[in-house]
Formats: C-alpha cells, structure tokens, sequence
C-alpha cells in the first residue's frame, strides 16, 4: 500500500507540481466533486464526513503521502479554503476539513520544491499583475461580478496587456452561466477547444471552478437527446462525466435501450460506477467490454481504479498468453472471492442487469471458471472433475493457468 501511496504522489506532482490532498483525495476517489462543492458553498460542516472508505486507512494514507514528500524534501505551505463568496452570509469564513486536529491540519497543508517557488519580478507591473491575480482569483471563487469589475479596472491600467482577451472570454463565460444554450454543438466545441485550455492555463488546478458549471450548463441542454454512436461527445453521459457528476452519467448510460452493445457507452458506465464504488456493477460493464470489444481493452491500462489496473498488467505478462476476452475469467482465478458479489451468469436476469436488453456476451468459459471457483470459496466438491473437463475442453490455454495458479 505504501508504494500505492507513494506512485499517486508521483502522479500529482508530476501533472500538477505540486501536491494538495484535496486532488490526492479526488484522485482516489474517496471524494466525490459534488460533496467539495457542497463544503466550499457552506452546506456542509466537514468535508471529511463525506470521505469514502474507513475514516483510520484514509488518515493513514494521507500521513503517508505527507512522511514521503517529507523524506524528499519537499516544503510544505499552509492553505486555507473560505466559503465561495457569494455563499457567505456576511464576509469570508474558514473552512475546516474535520473535527481532527490533526487531519485538519494535514489538509490544509500543501508541499512544493523550495527552487519552484515563484521569484519576485522587479520589472513586472505590479498593478495589473495584482489585477490579473484578482480576476483569476474571483473566477476560481465563482464571483463573476468581481471578476468583470477587476478586468475593467485592468482594461483601463493596461488596455495592450497580453492576457486581456483570454480574461475576457473565461469572465464572459462566468456571467453566461445562467443562460440557456442555443447550439449544444457548438458550446461543446467552445468548452474543448477554447475555454478548457484557457482556464486549465490560467487557473490551474482550480480550473475546475469554473468549468464543471459550464459543463453542467451544457448537460442540462443535452438531458432529453437520445445517443448517436457518430457523435458520442453530444451526450449527457460525456458531459456529466466532465462534470464529475458520475450518478448523472450511470443514469444517462442505462437510459439508453442497447447501451450494452456500444463500446463507449459501457467504458462509462463502468468508469462512472468505478467512481460511486459499486464494484461488481463496474466489473460486469468491464466484462462486457472485453467480451464484446476486445480492441478496446487496452483501456485498462488507464483506468481509475488501481487494482483492475494492476490486475490487468500481471494479465498481459501470462505466458501463455491469452486474449483479452479471458481477462474476466482469469481475474476470478486471481481473486475467487469476486464470486461472492458477482451475480452467477446462468441465473443472471434481465432486471439484475439493470436494462430491458440483458442477454450479457459472456463466453462458456466464463461460466465454468465462475462455477469452479464459487465452488471453491463456498467449499462445495460436486460436479468438480466435471466441471474441470468441461474447461479444459472449452479453453485449453485457461485451463492451463488453472492448473497452474495456486488454490
């Protein structure tokens, strides 16, 4: 766990330069966007409440993460988070992560290279380097009208500076929040190709701010539009996924009547229950991909969740090799108590499916490892010789590893 622990950071430093444990939480998804909405907005008390996982590993991995920048010499820098201002009742208010101490206190602690640290610049122009630290400020806070009232200022302090007609478009953004979109295409288009990569620029990590409510404007716009397969990107389950809105995106998926049988459809409604962790509804969309689309497996090389990825690298070291749509049955020869929550494939109904069209592509291979192996953990010996002759007559090579993995 601890070399887990020490590759996320890794990870944060390496994409962002730093490291904070809101995106070390986000990250490993033992917090959903929403509930951090719902905390910087007021409406809830500690933000470690809404914490998935047990409350003792998530305080453990954090002092982990904190002991191994530590150990590389990383300097650590004090934040602090206050109420959106607009949420505030009467002036700015701390925010704390959690009744702990402790964990509070790790929180609100983010670590940086000493030599990255920004240098103070003789020459800049200091009032329009305040003005445009201002606006971006206020458009990370969601406050448009202090974000135009600072780039007013800015137009009239330094009407040739550099960065006027980017702020312009992401202040112009923040005040068209409320109105109704007109051409969803080309609000996608605006949001990928323009404002995206403006405010990922500008803003940094906190960019997010300012674009899960512009990509909520456009899921509302996209709520009643049936799915194409030749424009995937028009479609709730894509937008709400921008959004972090990842109920929003399980539901949008399910809706549609065949949604099974797309390739794109089923990576989201896996990686959208990855994230609400509801393993074994995650892990039948991910069967059903590598059934179904074995071209695509190659996605779970960069999957959200860890352990499948892991799982899925040790799978394609296995000499001899097998095709990817065997990974199903192999993972329940590496973990057999996956049987525990998995439904039973011969009993598996349309409505435990979760849609009209449940009929699942799973291989008769499948289906005579799940057997063998939920045999095994319920300690049942019937049928066993049968069941293994079947295998090895269905899939020679699996039955290979069966015989070779340890039991």
């Amino acid at each position: 766990m601890t070399h887990h622990i020490q590759h996320l950071v890794d990870q944060l430093l390496l994409e962002q330069g730093e490291y904070r444990p809101l995106e070390f939480l986000l990250q490993e998804g033992r917090l959903n966007y929403a509930d951090y909405e719902a905390w910087r907005t007021g409406e809830l008390g500690f933000l470690d409440e809404a914490l998935f996982g047990d409350p003792d590993h998530i305080q453990q991995d954090l002092l982990l993460a904190e002991e191994y920048l530590q150990r590389r010499g990383w300097q650590a820098e004090t934040l602090g988070y206050e109420v959106w201002r607009r949420h505030a009742q009467a002036g700015s208010r701390s925010l704390r992560f959690s009744a702990n101490t402790d964990l509070n206190a790790r929180f609100h602690r983010r670590y940086r290279k000493p030599e990255d640290q920004p240098q103070l610049d003789l020459f800049s122009d200091a009032p329009a380097t305040t003005l445009l630290n201002g606006i971006t400020r206020a458009l990370i806070d969601r406050n448009p009208p202090e974000a135009r009232r600072q780039l007013e200022r800015l137009y009239e302090t330094a009407p040739d500076h550099i960065r006027l007609g980017e702020l312009e478009r992401l202040v112009e953004a923040a005040e068209g929040l409320n109105s109704l979109v007109s051409d969803a295409a080309a609000d996608l288009y605006a949001l990928q190709q323009t404002l995206t990569p403006l405010a990922e620029g500008l803003l940094g990590k906190d960019s997010r701010n300012l674009l899960i409510p512009l990509w909520r404007r456009l899921s509302c716009a996209l709520r009643n539009r049936p799915y194409r397969s030749t424009e995937p990107e028009l479609h709730l389950s894509y937008t709400a996924g921008r959004a972090l809105d990842w109920e929003v995106v399980r539901q949008a998926v399910e809706q549609e009547p065949l949604w099974h049988t797309d390739a794109v459809l089923l990576m989201r409604h896996a990686q959208s229950c990855d994230q609400l962790h509801q393993q074994a509804v995650a892990l039948a969309s991910w069967f059903e991909l590598c059934w179904r689309f074995p071209a695509q497996g190659d996605v779970l090389a960069t999957i959200g969740n860890h352990e499948l990825r892991r799982q899925w690298t040790a799978y394609l070291d296995l000499d001899p090799e097998l095709p990817v749509q065997s990974f199903p049955a192999w993972l329940l020869l590496s973990k057999p108590g996956l049987t525990r929550i998995l439904p039973d494939p011969d009993n598996h109904s349309r409505a435990a499916r979760g849609t009209e069209h449940g009929v699942t592509a799973c291989p008769a291979s499948y289906r005579t490892l799940y057997r063998l192996q939920h045999d095994r953990v319920q300690a049942r010996t019937n049928d066993t010789m049968a069941l293994r002759a079947r295998l090895k007559q269905q899939d020679p090579v699996l039955f290979q590893h069966f015989l070779a993995h340890p039991r």
